[in-house]
């Protein structure tokens, strides 16, 4: 309160000089004001109740006697005629002269205007030099002199109290809700009512407060003066109130909800969710050839009222137009959410298992279906994921253990062999030495077919791309298999063309697929039968064929035997890892090639195709 009093003086005493004017002419400027409140009453009042000598008369003599006021005045007629006066020409302060006019109107006695004139009065101002009366005069002067004395010292003290204001004013706030004995905020009863309630409430004391000090004329000044402080001290108090309940209601957090306003949007919102809740479960729970009757007959209905309702052409045009306004976006939606579904199905069955669907312009249940394919994406990308990882795993884990099988398996291969360079002759023992030796390499081999198997299916095999005469690389192929062949009683019959025919590949990775796809007639195939090699150019592809006759029962099918560690032999009677295939098949897709297999009783036939460049 002392701060805001204090501001409050400081403007005015700057608005009224006292900062840069001495005191005399302080006194002039304030003494003017009431004398010309003063001359105001006298010829607005007053002058009217002298000229009709009405009742009221003795209140005003009294009221401009010497006894009760300092003012001092004399009133004349246009012509320069002393009508009323309370004047003695004493000595005075202050001299000051007002005009004020009165319009006449003149009429006869039916009442009809027969003219107007304008009066000018004049009113000579005075204020009494002794201050003898107890007046406005007198409570100005006590009060300018003193405010006068005060100016500069009011500055720091409306400062400190500023600065005393806001501590205490924050103390206030931290104190808020809290009781004594309680470590939590306790609300209390005030905190307890609607935050708006308690506003509007407000609003309402400030109102009336308000409206009582503008009408109020029953009061003096000092009266007056007093109703207004008492009226600020409770607004102040009120106001403090209400940022100490505010505090208290931020401290138990969720303050808007404690308002009629957030109570009633919070009962719409529930009435209009659980309405739109109820129509999209209709809406969900009918098929979607249901959906499109029901929208045909609305849309039917909405055209059968218009033309029953409207006679006129422009108007049936104009409601036309409306119509397919609305209509044609929506088809036009429709047709594009269906083009990006189709889309969808199509990239997913190309297998592009990463597409996503755009969801934003699709309603109903074209959104539902696209966020279904999205789900059904994002679940073959994870199974995606998760194999690839599973690869890599057991990539990693049988290079990890060929790795640490190499080792102690180069030491055996090479003791055996010094062992074989001895003179034994012991001929068990020689048997002995030489099944080692043979099962070292056997195992050797299979450590290296393993790595291999696990690089190629990966990927993870340096590629070195050249232009390469399959023909050539197939003849050296069979070349070097050619005696081992003789040997177990099979004939080998190789059919190519006698042009070039060329390929982009990497040779060293293509002879190591012939290689292993001969090693597997070798092992393989029925002793005393054929076995066939041809090369044949199809439509831009080089297509190449292995035929030969299994010596054992097939009783497995192609693409489980293209798998790893199948072999023909279900018995394994014969030496071999169940890898040669399954390389054979990942070195060619590397190669941008394909591998087909195909078994037909006991004819087993391998088609490796190429394209020529």
């Amino acid at each position: 309160m002392l701060s805001l009093t204090g501001a409050a003086g400081i403007y005015l005493f700057y608005e009224y000089g006292f900062y840069r004017l001495p005191l005399a002419d302080i006194k002039k400027d304030v003494f003017e004001d009431i004398t010309r409140g003063y001359a105001y009453t006298v010829f607005y009042e007053y002058f009217p109740v002298y000229m009709n000598n009405l009742y009221e008369i003795k209140e005003y003599q009294e009221a401009f006697s010497h006894e009760k006021t300092n003012f001092r005045f004399v009133l004349k007629d246009p012509d320069g005629r002393v009508i009323l006066s309370n004047y003695l020409g004493e000595e005075y302060l202050l001299r000051r002269t007002y005009q004020y006019e009165d319009y006449i109107v003149y009429s006869d006695a039916t009442g009809r205007q027969t003219g107007s004139e304008i009066k000018i009065y004049t009113i000579d101002c005075y204020v009494a030099r002794a201050m003898a009366a107890n007046d406005r005069y007198k409570m100005a002067n006590r009060f300018v002199e003193l405010a006068y004395k005060m100016r500069y010292a009011i500055i720091p003290i409306t400062a400190l109290s500023f600065i005393a204001a806001i501590i205490v004013f924050i103390f206030l706030m931290c104190c808020a809700g809290r009781k004594k004995g309680e470590d939590r905020v306790v609300p209390g009863t005030m905190d307890k009512i609607p935050l708006d309630i308690l506003g509007l409430c407000i609003l309402i004391i400030f109102y009336f407060q308000l409206k009582v000090i503008t009408h109020i004329n029953v009061l003096s000044e000092a009266g007056m003066i007093m109703l207004v402080v008492i009226c600020a001290i409770c607004d102040i108090l009120l106001a403090l109130m209400a940022c100490m309940s505010f505090a208290t209601r931020c401290k138990l957090g969720g303050w808007w909800k404690n308002t009629v306003v957030y109570r009633v949007f919070s009962l719409i919102r529930r009435i209009v969710s659980r309405t739109f809740g109820i129509i999209k479960y209709l809406i969900t729970n009918i098929p979607l050839v249901g959906k499109t009757v029901l929208v045909i007959l609305a849309i039917s209905l909405i055209e059968f009222i218009s033309l029953a309702s409207v006679d006129e052409r422009n108007t049936l045009a104009l409601l036309w137009f409306l119509e397919r306004l609305v209509l044609v976006p929506i088809i036009l939606l429709t047709a594009i959410g269906l083009q990006k579904l189709q889309i969808a199905a199509r990239k997913m069955a190309e297998g592009d298992a990463g597409y996503h669907v755009d969801t934003r312009f699709l309603f109903l249940d074209l959104k539902k279906h696209g966020q279904n394919l999205n789900s059904i994406s994002e679940g073959i990308s994870r199974a995606v994921d998760e194999r690839l990882k599973s690869e890599r795993f057991k990539t990693e884990l049988i290079t990890n253990v060929s790795h640490d099988i190499k080792t102690p398996l180069t030491s055996i291969i090479n003791y055996v062999d010094l062992i074989k360079k001895e003179k034994i002759e012991n001929e068990t023992l020689k048997e002995y030495i030489d099944v080692l030796d043979r099962q070292s390499t056997r195992l050797k081999k299979l450590t290296e077919d393993l790595v291999e198997a696990s690089k190629a299916s990966t990927g993870n095999i340096e590629i070195n791309w050249a232009r390469t005469e399959i023909g050539v690389l197939l003849a050296q192929t069979v070349g070097e298999y050619e005696e081992k062949l003789k040997d177990i009683g099979i004939e080998l019959i190789l059919k190519k063309p006698e042009e070039e025919v060329f390929v982009m590949a990497d040779g060293r990775l293509l002879w190591r697929v012939f290689d292993n796809l001969m090693n597997n007639i070798c092992k393989y195939a029925q002793p005393s039968t054929r076995a066939y090699i041809n090369l044949d150019i199809k439509d831009r592809q080089a297509v190449i064929t292995f035929r030969n006759i299994s010596k054992y029962p097939l009783n497995i099918s192609s693409d489980e035997l293209l798998e790893r560690f199948v072999r023909g032999d279900s018995s394994r009677n014969t030496e071999g890892s169940g890898l040669g295939l399954s390389i054979a098949k990942s070195l060619t897709e590397l190669q941008h090639g394909k591998l087909d297999l195909y078994v037909d009783g006991d004819l087993f036939k391998i088609v490796v195709s190429f394209e020529i460049i």
